[in-house]
């Protein structure tokens, strides 16, 4: 039986990181250097979120741009037998630099004001954080490409608590229009 739910864990895992999707969308003319996108991810099961990242970045050349994004997630956590939910909101500035055909590098900082319960009761506080790594964009057709990337939060650290992610890394991946 716990080999079920292991085997449903992995299954549950990997359609949870396979849900964010992103669109970019590039105008021409004068605004021919921006473009707009977003990222929505969706997960169900002990842990249940939704998470909606609209950005917009502008190329200052043909390989580095700079943007600047929003954040919005909600999670319910019923491991417990009650339902905790909470939500968090903030932004970032990111700079990425296309170093060599489809191989990017990124940063990016980060501010998330974040809710966690402490006991009985909900708080909220502030975190500011530094994210640093790399990624691919693969093209899927003529305006279309689907895009990886793995970040290490530089200002992470396993004492802090309550912290807004589990984990140093965070993972990221979707689908590019005109990315």
């Amino acid at each position: 039986m716990n080999h079920c739910w292991k085997s449903i864990g992995v299954i549950a895992l990997g359609a949870a990181m396979a849900a964010p999707a992103a669109a970019q969308v590039s105008l021409g003319g004068n605004l021919g250097r921006w473009y707009f996108g977003g990222g929505v991810g969706v997960g169900f099961g002990d842990i249940s979120y939704v998470n909606i990242s609209p950005f917009a970045g502008y190329r200052i050349t043909d390989e580095w741009s700079v943007g600047a994004g929003l954040q919005y997630r909600y999670r319910n956590d019923d491991r417990f037998g009650r339902d905790l939910s909470t939500t968090d909101y903030g932004s970032n500035v990111f700079t990425r630099y296309r170093i060599a055909g489809p191989l990017f590098v990124h940063g990016e900082y980060e501010y998330l004001n974040f809710e966690y319960y402490r006991g009985a009761s909900k708080e909220r506080t502030g975190v500011s954080s530094v994210l640093a790594g790399g990624g691919i964009s693969q093209p899927l057709g003529r305006n279309a490409s689907f895009f990886a990337m793995v970040l290490y939060n530089l200002s992470y650290s396993s004492y802090a608590s309550p912290a807004p992610y589990a984990s140093p890394w965070v993972v990221r991946a979707g689908v590019g229009f005109n990315f």
